[in-house]
């Protein structure tokens, strides 16, 4: 395994492990899903719109923009995803994939964009009432467009929990929420062939809520790792450094990043007589035994420390030890 340069730092070494970017095949994966999810999504919102708008229909005209939505977002994750490719530089030492998250975060952006949309359309709705005509039409195209979002939800949720995606989790809710709201707009379909005045402002208000509810769920994931939120407990961490023999305590212990692109940093101390070479060696035998027991870390640097009593931590904040240093 190659390591980084290794400098004296606080009395010890610092080793700073590869970034393992298997990622080029991961994002060429995402990229082909998220471009199959975009023709899908562009078939059911031309459908809806065409139909919604031939028949005043407001629930199904709202759904309709919400695939649009969904379709756009599959345009802004894509070109977040290009922009996430290209590899660590001068200016970006950890690399560009929080653009991911930034892709993620405007599809939420979209989706509250949309709720107003709708909102204003419902308001003069209900100044000006005029029930949609329903046919039978209406309901073989709210059926079909049903069925494939379905297809689109299993789909991209099976991927994005397979790849570790945020991106591909996040257009998941935000499809999924059009799902629910294509079974609203049925049954507003029906409430109007029943006579119910108002039941596609009702339905296009649901809606509304709907998206709110997947875009409030997605905004608070993005900003979670544009935070820096961390990853892992730093006493379960603190536990595997352990397990190696040598190490007699770790304490600093910091992660952060996306679930799938974690990085993480920990001091560990050893007998202060142990020779730099075996001491660094230590230092490789704690990173490997880390990598194997938490899944999604890409970057690793464990700061070796001699087990002086300067150095050892005087307290246990949010959950790991804290050592000045």
């Amino acid at each position: 395994m190659a390591i980084g340069p290794e400098r004296r730092a606080h009395g010890g070494t610092t080793m700073r492990g590869t970034v393992n970017d298997s990622a080029t095949p991961r994002r060429t994966r995402i990229a082909r899903v998220l471009t199959a999810i975009l023709a899908l999504n562009l078939l059911v919102a031309a459908a809806k719109l065409i139909y919604g708008i031939s028949i005043g229909a407001l629930a199904l005209t709202a759904d309709g923009v919400h695939s649009l939505l969904d379709a756009s977002s599959n345009v802004v994750a894509l070109v977040g995803m290009w922009v996430a490719q290209r590899p660590p530089d001068a200016n970006h030492p950890y690399g560009h994939r929080k653009y991911e998250t930034f892709a993620a975060l405007g599809i939420a952006a979209m989706m509250f964009l949309a709720c107003w949309q709708i909102g204003l359309t419902a308001a003069e709705r209900l100044a000006h009432p005029r029930p949609p005509h329903v046919t039978i039409q209406g309901f073989v195209v709210l059926l079909l467009t049903l069925t494939v979002n379905l297809v689109v939800v299993t789909v991209e949720s099976r991927e994005g929990r397979r790849l570790g995606s945020e991106l591909l989790m996040a257009d998941a809710a935000h499809t999924r929420s059009d799902v629910f709201a294509s079974l609203i707009v049925l049954v507003s379909f029906l409430g109007v062939r029943f006579g119910v005045s108002h039941a596609d402002v009702a339905a296009a208000i649901l809606i509304i809520g709907l998206i709110l509810n997947a875009g409030f769920r997605i905004l608070k994931g993005t900003l979670s790792t544009l935070s820096d939120e961390r990853r892992i407990a730093p006493e379960e961490v603190e536990r595997c450094a352990l397990e190696e023999p040598g190490v007699r305590e770790a304490h600093n212990v910091r992660s952060r990043g996306p679930l799938d692109d974690i990085h993480l940093d920990l001091h560990i101390l050893v007998d202060p007589a142990t020779p730099l070479a075996e001491a660094h060696a230590l230092g490789h035998r704690v990173e490997r035994r880390l990598r194997d027991r938490f899944l999604g870390l890409t970057d690793v640097v464990v700061h070796v420390e001699p087990a002086l009593d300067s150095e050892r931590a005087r307290a246990r904040e949010g959950g790991g030890l804290r050592a000045e240093g």
